[in-house]
C-alpha cells in the first residue's frame, strides 16, 4: 500500500514537463523579440531597441525560472537520487522540503517582478503615474512575505 502510494509522486513528473514547455516556449518569444529589436536597430528606432531588449530579457528570465522550476520539482520531489547522484547535481537544483520549493518559488517571482518592473520604466520612458508604485510595493510584500516563510520554516526545522 504504501509503496503505491509513493508511486504516485512520479505524476509530478508531468506538471514538471508542462512548466519546461512553458520554459521553452518563453525562451522562444524572447528570441523572437531580439528579432524585433534587431529590426527596430536597422530601422533607427532607438527608444524601440531597448524596450524589445528589455521585454526579450523578461521573458527569457521568466523561461529560466521556470527551467529552474521545473528542475527543482522533478530532482527535489520525483526522483530518488543516490548518494553519488546528489554530489554530481548542483546543490540549488536539490529541494529536501516544500518549504525550501516556497522560498525558490518567492525568489523567483520577485526577481521575476524586478526585472518586470525595469521593462515598464524603459517602455514608458520613466513617466509613470501613480498606479505604476503598484509593482514596486508588491514587491516589497512579496519579499516581506518571503522573509515571514523562511523564519517559519527555520523554527519548523528547529523543532
Amino acid at each position: 500500500m504504501i509503496s503505491f502510494f509513493l508511486s504516485l509522486r512520479y505524476i509530478m513528473i508531468l506538471a514538471s514537463l508542462g512548466v519546461l514547455i512553458g520554459a521553452f516556449l518563453m525562451l522562444w518569444e524572447g528570441l523572437l523579440g531580439l528579432i524585433d529589436a534587431i529590426t527596430y536597430l536597422r530601422s533607427g528606432q532607438d527608444i524601440s531597441v531597448i524596450a524589445a531588449v528589455l521585454g526579450s530579457t523578461d521573458k527569457f528570465l521568466f523561461g529560466i525560472v521556470l527551467l529552474i522550476f521545473a528542475y527543482a520539482i522533478t530532482f527535489g520531489f520525483v526522483l530518488d537520487l543516490s548518494q553519488e547522484d546528489r554530489k554530481r547535481v548542483p546543490s540549488w537544483i536539490i529541494l529536501d522540503t516544500v518549504g525550501e520549493l516556497k522560498i525558490l518559488f518567492f525568489q523567483l517571482i520577485i526577481l521575476y517582478l524586478v526585472v518586470h518592473f525595469a521593462t515598464l520604466v524603459a517602455e514608458t520612458g520613466g513617466m509613470l503615474e501613480w498606479n505604476g508604485l503598484v509593482l514596486p510595493a508588491s514587491i516589497l510584500f512579496l519579499a516581506a512575505a518571503m522573509k515571514l516563510v523562511a523564519t517559519a520554516s527555520d523554527h519548523g526545522q528547529s523543532r
